[in-house]
């Protein structure tokens, strides 16, 4: 499974790498009020705040969907994983991915953001910069937060849940996610 989880973690990178991207500001205002509301009926939406500003995902990278969602079992473990990005008219592209590694989900279930290893939930934030790099603001042990998964029908393929985490970069600068939901149709 940390083969799929490299793979997968690989694509996502080689998709920021491949976006440009310039500071972005959401204008002010209600900043909740631009979220997606909380729905738990396989709507396929995504939002939250970062620093206070309103993420939804937006802008299509190689003419795909601006989220995903998986939930599959391999390797004698359960992996969900949802990931959604968005990028703007300015080339900006900021990525945020929320996962399980090697954790069966149930309804009703709470998890702490933890470290990239196997029985823990992780959570990261990602910007892409025009010069070709990235940088990926992480939890670990002492920086983190939680997903709560507030509806899982394994018949329909819904899975939804909230969030919310700190994250930090190799710098040593954090990011702070707050009001985080989802309500997504999931795949296998």
């Amino acid at each position: 499974m940390k083969l799929i989880r490299s793979i997968a973690l690989a694509i996502f990178s080689l998709i920021m790498l491949s976006s440009s991207c310039k500071k972005h500001t959401i204008p002010p205002g209600n900043q909740l009020s631009l979220l997606p509301p909380a729905t738990q009926t396989g709507a396929n939406t995504f939002g939250c705040l970062v620093n206070g500003q309103a993420f939804v995902p937006g802008g299509s990278i190689f003419n795909g969907a601006p989220y995903q969602c998986n939930y599959i079992y391999t390797g004698g473990g359960y992996y969900f994983t949802v990931a959604a990005h968005n990028k703007t008219s300015d080339g900006t592209v900021i990525g945020i991915a929320l996962g399980t590694d090697s954790l069966a989900v149930t309804e009703g279930q709470a998890f702490l953001f933890n470290t990239n290893t196997p029985g823990n939930a992780t959570a990261s934030y990602n910007l892409a910069y025009a010069h070709g790099g990235v940088t990926s603001y992480v939890t670990n042990s002492k920086i983190s937060g939680k997903l709560i998964i507030t509806k899982f029908d394994q018949t329909k393929q819904i899975i939804s849940g909230t969030f919310y985490f700190n994250a930090i970069d190799f710098t040593g600068d954090t990011v702070k996610i707050t009001d985080g939901r989802f309500d997504m149709l999931y795949t296998r």
